[in-house]
């Protein structure tokens, strides 16, 4: 099966957070949406339900946030599903706490 629909919120998302110096609330929302989207998307067409997800993420900066999605690549773990699944929710979970960290 393609990853296409995958492929391209995970570009989304990678747009948005690696784009901008100090993206706003509203930016990193729609990052951390593109990324949840991915996810379901990904565990409905592969029946990937059951997998544990990462440890919560407690706070993150932006510097961490980049780097992570920034090393997402869905060519190499295409192969490992699960692996690619634990990755994105990472990636979310960091999205995330940065959401929250600027309501603050």
């Amino acid at each position: 099966m393609s990853l296409e629909k995958v492929d391209g919120l995970v570009e989304q998302a990678k747009s948005i957070v690696l784009e901008s110096s100090n993206p706003d609330r509203m930016s990193l929302w729609r990052a951390y949406v593109a990324l949840e989207y991915a996810i379901l998307d990904l565990k409905l067409r592969h029946g990937l339900e059951g997998n544990p997800p990462p440890k919560p993420v407690k706070s993150a900066d932006l510097v961490t946030a980049k780097s992570m999605i920034g090393r997402l690549n869905l060519s190499s773990s295409s192969s490992d599903k699960k692996k690619l699944l634990y990755d994105l929710r990472l990636c979310r979970d960091i999205i995330k706490a940065l959401v929250a960290s600027k309501l603050r």
